[in-house]
């Protein structure tokens, strides 16, 4: 059950762009709200989503300087996909920005994502580079979400093949295409964007590249991302491949092209299992683990830490544990 407290007449005329903010939280929401009402860009809509923010006392008490430049919605609480969707039904705009609310947008963000788009009439999103920060984030640090000197666009075949996808505050998709993919997935509690990238991609749709970093992207703890280790991104990364095969008329090669990358998610699973099952001692679990990941990696070297494992095993799982630690070991940057 949701309610519109701040709806905007519509009589109104529709803007170019209609800005979704999900909210959970108070911490951050003036920030990302500063960095959208400093756009350059003017023709747009906010619509912000309460979506059961245990806090909403100071939740409100923060958006009270904003109220009269936004809509804002109150519902109780059904996940980030479910709180987009909510904002989406009551957006208005030909294009939908995406900006989640512990990020911020650099001021000439929707300027530069709005003129690719307007140039580019085939394209369906644009996506921008991000700059990294925050307690998780170490020194700001630049993501970048496509190859310089590349085709600036990509494809649903791209996708398959890891080419990666687009973070949602980096990302402006058009209303209407988005709606007939079919909106957000709501029984999905992480890698939405990525799984709905997918449908809004298929078959023939492209993604553009603006190759400019005009996000600010927050890491820290509270984040989902940032409670998230490599091993949950493996699981979550191949059981969205699944879902999207469920999902899609896949070609055969598509299909293909999925299986595969199913696989290599496995196998990297397998591979994590083995050194935690090395450090605990279980060598025959270890050794299980190897041989699963290496149907697919068909590696010689895993083969001798197999048959190591065999004649050593406490030697070998040392020297595998030393030589992974000093592989991860971060390096000094200059």
């Amino acid at each position: 059950m949701s309610s519109n407290q701040n709806a905007i007449p519509n009589s109104a005329p529709p803007p170019k762009v209609s800005v979704i903010i999900p909210s959970y939280s108070a911490a951050y929401i003036a920030e990302a709200l500063d960095s959208v009402f400093a756009q350059t860009f003017r023709d747009f809509e906010v619509i912000v989503v309460n979506d059961g923010s245990p806090d909403t006392p100071r939740f409100e008490t923060a958006l009270r300087p904003y109220l009269n430049r936004l809509q804002y919605i109150k519902q109780e609480n059904l996940g980030t996909p479910g709180a987009r969707n909510t904002a989406i039904r009551h957006a208005r705009g030909e294009l939908l920005a995406f900006l989640d609310d512990d990020d911020m947008w650099l001021p000439g963000y929707l300027e530069a994502q709005v003129k690719f788009l307007d140039q580019n009439p085939g394209i369906v999103a644009a996506v921008a580079d991000m700059l990294r920060f925050g307690q998780l984030g170490g020194q700001p640090s630049l993501r970048k979400m496509g190859k310089e000197g590349t085709n600036n666009t990509r494809t649903f075949d791209d996708m398959l093949t890891r080419e990666g996808g687009p973070v949602p505050s980096a990302t402006v998709v058009r209303r209407l295409r988005f709606i007939q993919a079919g909106l957000f997935d709501e029984s999905l509690h992480g890698r939405e964007d990525i799984e709905f990238m997918y449908r809004l991609l298929f078959p023939d749709g492209l993604l553009g590249y603006t190759g400019q970093a005009l996000v600010r992207y927050r890491k820290h703890a509270n984040s989902i991302s940032g409670k998230w280790d490599d091993r949950v991104i493996a699981i979550n990364e191949a059981n969205i491949l699944r879902l999207v095969g469920k999902k899609l008329p896949l070609s055969a090669s598509q299909r293909a092209i999925l299986n595969n990358q199913v696989a290599v998610y496995e196998a990297e699973l397998a591979m994590m299992d083995s050194f935690q099952h090395l450090s605990n001692h279980e060598f025959d679990q270890a050794a299980a683990c190897l041989r699963q990941a290496n149907a697919y990696y068909q590696n010689p070297k895993i083969k001798l830490t197999l048959a190591g494992l065999k004649i050593f095993p406490h030697w070998t799982a040392r020297a595998l544990i030393w030589h992974r630690s000093r592989r991860n070991r971060p390096r000094d940057s200059k």
